[in-house]
């Protein structure tokens, strides 16, 4: 009898689990030191931003910021340590309450295994440091998942908390998860609940009816996102790529625990020590993939960028009232790292007095601009590296000056880094004024 009582799966046991893999996650990913891809510094800018100015820093939807500015507050932490443990335990919150949606009837040390293997898989690792947004909506969407009855109001409670919750997290991911939620309860759980129902009931086929009326606006909402460019100009490319990227990060753990699952049901032998022996060796080889070094932004140069904004910044060379427009990774970094702001959303028309990036330009176009640019005011800036500050009136110009032909594809890729306004933005800007309105940024 005590034997059978141990196997049941132990909510205690499986939350010292969730905090075990949120401690190992955060170690290795401590290995690398300083994150350096570009989706971590926009997250670190955000919460430096929320922490010391009280606002945003640029449109996001609001809810795992705020979580992370108060695990931060919380914990008392440096902003990298309260980044890289936040975004470890959800993670590890995620594969835990995964596998248990699974396996709910009886939990072995392979089942804790399984978990470790499919948090530290090549693909899933790195998931947190790239979706965070999308990793605390997945939390949200699984609780949905594992506590839908629709028997009580504390039910009804928990199916619209965790809707908010998921929706404010994350909106693409949520839309995605959200349906897959509805298609199981649509055609698993209601399916088996209507066979104790009426006549009625049976007759009108409610559920088949609600979930063809779902899956039809969820169609036709697609098709409009697409259609009015809600993510930019290539909306449909967006929304695909989004799905792939969903499909190797979070597919890979799933599939990790599906199959796991699949095999300690019926293989006894791999609820053994020797396959729990086999499970740990490929944790092993998959955390020797994890602590090798991660390719990413060029910090070395862009810290030498942050240093010649602030020194321009400092002698009044670049006033305050004079944007500087760069690439959306490269404006957070530089102001996570020094706190100087720039711009990085694209307007129609760049001010003449603005300045915008051209990084990569060798040193005969600087000879170029010395030649043929002469005026009393200097148009251009020179920085360290290959990076060149020009303003609005040097750009206009060079789309123009044949001349200045050389300079012409790389200040129209300059232009393109620039983020553009979507209907994305606007979406994000209302979930951040219902949510948090004294939190708004100044954009």
């Amino acid at each position: 009898m005590d034997l059978e009582r141990n196997r049941k799966a132990n909510p205690a046991l499986i939350s010292l689990s969730t905090l075990f893999l949120t401690g190992l996650l955060t170690l290795l990913y401590s290995w690398h030191g300083d994150p350096s891809n570009g989706e971590s510094f926009r997250t670190l800018a955000e919460l430096r931003s929320l922490s010391e100015d009280g606002k945003f820093f640029s449109l996001q939807e609001p809810l795992p910021f705020l979580l992370l500015s108060f695990w931060k507050s919380i914990l008392g932490l440096n902003y990298i340590p309260a980044y890289l443990s936040f975004g470890a335990f959800f993670l590890s919150l995620g594969i835990h309450l995964c596998a248990y949606i699974m396996e709910r009837e009886s939990w072995k040390l392979n089942h804790y295994l399984f978990c470790y293997l499919a948090a530290i898989n090549p693909f899933s690792y790195l998931v947190p440091l790239n979706m965070l947004g999308e990793v605390v909506s997945f939390s949200f969407l699984l609780v949905l998942f594992l506590s839908f009855r629709m028997e009580t109001v504390i039910d009804l409670l928990i199916l619209v908390s965790c809707t908010v919750l998921g929706f404010f997290s994350h909106f693409t991911f949520f839309l995605i998860g959200f349906t897959i939620f509805v298609i199981k309860a649509g055609t698993v759980g209601i399916r088996e609940k209507k066979k104790q129902q009426s006549v009625f009931f049976k007759r009108r086929n409610l559920p088949k009816l609600f979930l063809f009326g779902y899956l039809s606006v969820f169609v036709l909402g697609i098709i409009l996102l697409g259609n009015l460019n809600f993510y930019g100009a290539h909306s449909f490319v967006f929304m695909g790529q989004s799905v792939w990227k969903y499909l190797l990060g979070f597919g890979s753990f799933i599939l990790i625990l599906f199959v796991g699952n699949f095999l300690l049901r019926s293989e006894k032998e791999l609820n053994s020590l020797p396959a729990s022996i086999g499970i740990f060796a490929l944790i092993v080889v998959s955390g020797y993939f994890t602590i090798r070094p991660i390719l990413g932004l060029d910090k070395a140069k862009l810290s030498s960028l942050a240093k010649d904004v602030a020194s321009l910044r400092g002698r009044l060379i670049v006033n305050q009232d004079e944007r500087i427009y760069v690439s959306p990774e490269i404006s957070a970094y530089i102001y996570f790292t020094s706190k100087q702001k720039t711009h990085f959303t694209s307007h129609p028309e760049i001010r003449d007095k603005d300045y915008i990036l051209l990084s990569e330009v060798w040193a005969v176009d600087r000879k170029l601009l010395l030649r043929e640019v002469k005026a009393k005011n200097t148009p251009y800036l020179f920085l360290s590296g290959e990076r060149i500050l020009i303003n609005g009136f040097l750009w206009k110009r060079i789309q123009t000056d044949p001349s200045l032909k050389t300079l012409r594809t790389r200040s129209i890729e300059a232009k393109s880094e620039l983020s553009d306004q979507k209907g994305y933005d606007d979406l994000k800007t209302f979930l951040i004024s219902w949510f948090a309105s004294s939190k708004a940024p100044d954009v």
